[in-house]
């Protein structure tokens, strides 16, 4: 048995003959089988910590102590951790290690106030540190991760960015935790999407060790590596877009297909973790028939098994019919995702529209977005998308906090789904 499920779904069973092209979404399902038989990997991980002066308002900073603290508690006598503080230069606090005497490691975490490191923030210096730590005891047999706390803006973001690229070109995962309102969200998030990693929102000080938790959970609860998904397409069958929507929505644009493959990698999975990517399919004009539509192959690796590049794969056909009414039948379940994505690319687009100046149309877009959250019962949402919608349409302009709330909770959406039963025939898992 593969110790890994693999589940496809189309919108639709069935389109109709026309001699038009055909638009079908495909959602792909991943999660680790329950009978895997392997726990999760040590750990090797790099906490990377914003001490700039602006974490001292709010109690910012104390939160964060007892947050790490909490870390050293949490770690396992085989975990290897290293805690790294940034301002204006980058100090390594606690050196990669397997922390055994976790009274004195907590007693430096309490003590960061008094490490000196400037008031400014250089987090390319606290990436190249943590990097530093992390390659010291790096093990393929290890999960190797970097978690980075911030605040505020940074200096050569670009070059941040490129350290963590490079990070994750040496198999080493990034994670990002921004603070409060004035850090720069589309930075930290296309910093965990291309590496592999979550990124966070904390928008109250206070939830600061419950996501350090909730982070610290996940990379030790990882059973499968390097997994990643590939899309064998049949003959005049295109991808036109592709997003991944779960654990979080990100659009990744058009995928480059090479020979007909489309290949998008995933996080590491988490044991009971499911991970989707939804494929928007262009097909051709067909006789009345069942066709191949692609063949789905997920490759992974289970190191503490001895395995790599283990394969599983799911043939995907569809049924061209001439009955109307056999054609409207579609996957609730595919099409509560695609409403969630839906939601997510009208906020994306309402919040460039309200940075270009055009508030007419970022004003549309937003209660656009509103009622469609108000739909799937998203209230509060929903709220903040019109609270938004009126600051832009009297001038004001999208607020720092607005912002946040919305891009990373409409990222969110597809984790607040309940599950839809799949009906009879509906899948090819």
């Amino acid at each position: 048995m593969a110790e890994v499920d693999l589940g496809t779904y189309l919108s639709y069973q069935n389109v109709l003959v026309t001699s038009e092209n055909k638009l079908v979404y495909l959602l792909a399902e991943v999660r680790p089988s329950a009978e895997i038989g392997v726990g999760p990997a040590a750990l090797n991980i790099a906490i990377a910590l914003d001490k700039s002066g602006s974490m001292y308002a709010a109690e910012k900073l104390d939160y964060v102590i007892s947050a790490v603290s909490h870390v050293v508690d949490c770690l396992r006598p085989n975990d290897l951790c290293s805690i790294i503080v940034f301002a204006d230069k980058a100090r390594v606090l606690i050196p990669s290690s397997q922390i055994y005497d976790k009274q004195s490691a907590r007693r430096l975490v309490r003590n960061i106030d008094q490490v000196e490191v400037g008031s400014g923030t250089e987090m390319l210096h606290g990436i190249r540190a943590a990097m530093d730590e992390i390659r010291r005891n790096q093990s393929a047999e290890r999960l190797n991760h970097i978690v980075i706390l911030t605040d505020g803006l940074t200096l050569h973001e670009s070059h941040c960015k490129e350290a963590c690229l490079m990070a994750a070109g040496r198999g080493i995962s990034v994670s990002t935790i921004g603070v409060g309102d004035d850090f720069n969200e589309q930075f930290l998030l296309d910093i965990a999407n291309a590496c592999r990693g979550n990124s966070h929102y904390i928008d109250i000080p206070r939830d600061i060790p419950q996501i350090f938790e909730k982070e610290l959970r996940g990379v030790q609860n990882v059973v499968v590596r390097n997994p990643r998904l590939s899309l064998k397409l049949a003959k005049d069958i295109t991808v036109r877009k592709a997003y991944k929507v779960k654990p979080l929505i990100n659009d990744l644009g058009a995928l480059n297909t090479v020979e007909r493959v489309a290949s998008v990698p995933l996080n590491d999975l988490q044991s009971n973790e499911t991970q989707s990517i939804l494929f928007e399919l262009v097909l051709p004009s067909r006789q009345p028939g069942t066709y191949r539509v692609a063949q789905a192959v997920m490759e992974y690796d289970i190191p503490e098994k001895g395995l790599h590049n283990v394969q599983v794969a799911r043939d995907i056909t569809i049924g061209y019919s001439a009955d109307p009414a056999q054609a409207a039948v579609v996957t609730p379940r595919v099409m509560a995702v695609v409403d969630a994505v839906s939601v997510f690319r009208q906020q994306t687009r309402a919040l460039q529209y309200a940075q270009a100046g055009d508030k007419s149309k970022a004003t549309q877009l937003l209660r656009s977005a509103a009622t469609q959250l108000l739909e799937q019962g998203q209230s509060e949402l929903a709220n903040q998308a019109l609270a938004e919608a009126t600051r832009i349409d009297q001038g004001g302009g999208a607020s720092a906090a607005g912002t946040k709330k919305l891009e990373y909770g409409t990222r969110k959406l597809t984790q607040l789904l309940s599950e839809i039963p799949l009906p009879d025939g509906s899948g090819q898992s």
